[in-house]
């Protein structure tokens, strides 16, 4: 639980075989969600924040890009902040928050 209401920077990341959708709460209700490329042929995906493109592609190695995002978000006092995580496989990931 955050105590100080004000400006924070929100970065994450996550990384499984297939990409997950992450939805973001704060106080138990949606802010946003943010969805892995569509499954189109070329996999290009416009950003939730930003006016770029980001192209996923296949590597011998595996998911090696990741499913990240930057967020600036104002938060109230005594705000519970938290992700929801929906992936047909297992994970690793970070989350990190910091008051600006």
């Amino acid at each position: 639980m955050l105590v100080a209401p004000g400006l924070y920077q929100l970065s994450l990341g996550f990384y499984s075989r297939k990409l997950p959708k992450l939805k973001v709460y704060v106080n138990n209700e949606v802010i946003f969600t943010i969805l892995p490329p569509s499954n189109d042929s070329n996999k290009e995906n416009q950003s939730a924040n930003s006016n770029r493109s980001v192209i996923t592609a296949k590597h011998s190695a595996g998911n090696i890009a990741g499913l990240t995002f930057t967020e600036f978000i104002a938060l109230p006092a005594r705000a519970r902040l938290s992700v929801g995580y929906d992936s047909e496989t297992l994970g690793e990931g970070f989350f990190q928050l910091k008051k600006l």
